[in-house]
């Protein structure tokens, strides 16, 4: 195998890397004044577009009440419904509700004491793309509504949504494999049809060979090489237009590549997060499958021997 075909397949599996395990810092802590908290959602990884219950904690561990708080939900989430406080004192009365984009908390009249937790639960839409994403909570003393508005403190909490399956990125990479070696067998056939697989191989040669000796006479800037070289000229373009017949041809059964990426993949799964690539982030369909495409393509016609012979 020449290096070039084992740099694609390695090209192949790094893109098919996915990242498997998402990582929760646990309960975070922020203060102001007497004023301390602690906060925790639940379960420590989720996946990507999945409707998931969570599970809430905020405690007071400083030595003044805690009054009402908000948690800004962050973006991409969707759906966010059933909304119930799961563990208070028996002594308290909260209420919870959500408000565009946040999740209000009413404390009763005296608020969270020291030592004290509040837990509740709600269901929501993952979002479509891997990465962390920040609850943002805002907390004060104040008990009444207005405390909303003005929190003596904010406190991040980073949750991490990560793809977990390959399955569908596996799919998609089965698909484009598919339709690569299809359309360079069917290449293949037309170039057996139209010039004869021997001479195919055989212009192949001559022509890579002399784009090694054109490029070698100018840099060398050696004049009378490439006049000799140019006389050969017409021959070599000879050679390129009986090479185009079968592509021309075959050109119709490109368009395959763009109805099942359009109107295939792309509506199905959407902006859905297929793979995990280091140094660029999640990559959806739209983009996942033109990359697979591309590279079984070059694979394909490798292994075929539709690509120009190397000298």
């Amino acid at each position: 195998m020449k290096v070039s075909n084992k740099i694609v397949i390695i090209v192949l599996f790094t893109l098919l890397t996915i990242a498997a395990l998402g990582v929760l810092s646990g309960p975070v802590k922020a203060e102001a004044g007497n004023l301390t908290c602690q906060a925790s959602i639940s379960p420590k990884s989720s996946t990507v577009g999945q409707d998931t219950l969570y599970t809430f904690t905020i405690n007071n561990v400083g030595v003044t009440n805690l009054g009402d708080a908000n948690i800004t939900i962050p973006g991409g989430y969707s759906n966010v419904r059933n909304l119930i406080i799961t563990q208070q004192q028996a002594s308290e009365n909260w209420t919870i509700t959500k408000q565009n984009n946040y999740i209000l908390l009413y404390s009763s009249a005296q608020g969270l004491s020291s030592g004290q937790n509040i837990t509740f639960t709600f269901d929501a839409k993952n979002p479509q793309g891997q990465g962390k994403y920040k609850w943002v909570i805002g907390a004060n003393e104040n008990t009444g509504t207005g405390g909303l508005n003005a929190p003596e403190f904010t406190l991040d909490v980073s949750y991490s949504i990560i793809i977990s399956s390959v399955i569908a990125a596996s799919l998609i990479f089965f698909i484009a494999a598919v339709i690569a070696f299809i359309n360079t067998g069917i290449n293949k056939v037309l170039i057996n049809y139209f010039v004869g697989w021997e001479q195919y191989r055989v212009m192949q040669k001559e022509m890579n060979e002399y784009r090694s000796e054109t490029m070698a006479a100018m840099r060398a800037n050696d004049k009378k090489q490439v006049e000799k070289l140019k006389k050969k000229e017409s021959q070599i373009k000879n050679m390129q237009a009986k090479m185009m017949k079968p592509q021309m041809v075959q050109f119709g059964f490109s368009f395959v590549y763009i109805i099942v990426w359009f109107f295939v993949l792309t509506p199905t799964f959407g902006s859905t997060s297929m793979v995990y690539v280091a140094g660029f982030g999640a990559i959806p369909v739209i983009y996942w499958y033109p990359i697979c495409s591309f590279f079984l393509g070059l694979l394909a016609s490798r292994l075929i021997g539709i690509m120009p012979i190397e000298t």
